[in-house]
């Protein structure tokens, strides 16, 4: 199977073409995190949420069921 790689395929990521999506970054599946720091894993989310919002990246974020999980980290 030939595949064709056109400019778009390559284009920059701007904010009109490019989304952040945070899935589940809720305080009580961090504990299900083993291979880096809790405070660490929470440093990089919010640091990387903070940079989209500076640079106008849509940032979309999801919560399994906040009642048991808590709050997304950084609320």
């Amino acid at each position: 199977m030939e595949s064709k790689i056109t400019k778009k395929d390559h284009e920059r990521l701007t904010p009109d073409n490019a989304a952040l999506l945070l899935i589940d970054h809720q305080v009580g599946l961090f504990t299900g995190v083993r291979d880096i720091p809790v405070a660490e894993l929470k440093h990089n989310v919010v640091a990387l949420a903070k940079a989209a919002r500076v640079l106008g990246v849509p940032t979309i974020v999801t919560a399994t069921s906040p009642e048991m999980w808590g709050p997304t980290s950084g609320s």
